[in-house]
């Protein structure tokens, strides 16, 4: 096993964890901030519905704007502004609650459980918001309610989460893949549901600009003193023909090649680096870094992940992300 010195290990750690900020991230972050703000003005407390694919970075931009918040000690007196939750593996109603009541440090004991009813521990769950003066609630994962409970679960979950906002008067996100959309068919959530968001994966075809930009940010982060020109056509266009768009790919994969620069003593990631990092990963496949810029297939999304809740089989409900048939890149940039 290679050893890596504590500064590359600092080095690696850094990247790894840094967050880039791009058009939609600073839009989403303002529309968390409004809907705070609503709250403080007497209004209506409005929610959002914040969409995106597997590896998009729903749960990092999440995580990065929790950072952005003064830091709470936890303790049962202190005040938790933006409360961040999941759906529970267990779903319904009940378990729903406890894992909100858990989240705002206020979680019961095994034997209190079992005399508490729904309606109860929605009351608690109210008196709890008040009382850390909690803005915004931000539900991740919630296409779990989608795809592991029934109709009338989705319905008693809906209307709790409604009484919940209206009670507490506070603002709830709801985050998850492309199809939980399909809460926006409740009744209880079609017109609360004020904001609709979907974290696209980048594309060549209808935003080089943000692509570009967002390699930039990743080459700035890496902490090498020769910044890696990630950005040019030579590596831009493989990086992509690998990742196909997707941020968490992308991101992994310029992870590895830090770490393959490391064993090379390189100072930079090169092409060269890039190239070997992609032989040592994908040994089988034609390596776009070998291929003409004109030449790499390039892929990209044509539609994303969807569940069909009228499919008997349970093994066909999801439906994949679908791509486009793998192209050069003069053919798809003549397609936009």
């Amino acid at each position: 096993m290679h050893a890596l010195s504590s500064a590359q290990k600092e080095q690696l750690i850094n990247f790894n964890q840094c967050f880039i900020e791009y058009p939609i991230i600073t839009h989403i972050y303002s529309i968390f901030d409004d809907l705070r703000l609503n709250q403080g003005l007497g209004a209506e407390p409005q929610c959002m519905l914040l969409l995106g694919d597997t590896g998009s970075g729903k749960s990092a931009l999440i995580n990065n704007y929790l950072l952005q918040q003064p830091s709470s000690n936890f303790s049962a007196l202190s005040s938790l502004p933006v409360l961040h939750t999941r759906i529970p593996r267990r779903v319904n109603n009940e378990q729903t609650m406890y894992q909100l009541l858990t989240d705002l440090g206020q979680s019961p004991s095994g034997t209190r459980r079992t005399k508490r009813s729904e309606i109860a521990l929605a009351e608690g769950v109210v008196r709890a918001l008040k009382r850390k003066k909690t803005e915004l609630i931000i539900i991740n994962e919630f296409q779990e309610l989608i795809e592991f409970s029934s109709a009338r679960e989705r319905q008693n979950v809906a209307n709790t989460l409604k009484y919940i906002s209206e009670e507490a008067r506070v603002s709830i996100v709801l985050v998850g893949m492309p199809y939980a959309d399909i809460i926006a068919k409740e009744p209880q959530w079609g017109s609360r549901l004020a904001w609709k968001t979907q974290i696209e994966y980048f594309s060549l075809k209808n935003d080089m600009k943000t692509y570009v930009q967002f390699l930039k940010g990743l080459a700035n982060r890496m902490g090498y003193a020769e910044v890696p020109s990630l950005h040019s056509k030579e590596l831009a266009i493989p990086l992509f023909s690998i990742c196909r768009g997707e941020l968490r790919q992308l991101k992994n994969f310029c992870s590895d090649a830090m770490l393959e620069s490391f064993k090379q003593n390189k100072n930079t990631l090169t092409h060269y680096v890039l190239s070997a990092t992609f032989k040592y990963k994908y040994p089988t496949k034609k390596n776009p870094f070998e291929m003409n810029v004109e030449d790499i297939p390039i892929q990209e999304v044509i539609s994303y992940s969807k569940y069909n809740l009228d499919e008997m089989d349970d093994n066909k409900r999801l439906i994949s992300t679908k791509y486009s048939d793998a192209l050069p890149l003069t053919v798809i940039l003549s397609q936009s």
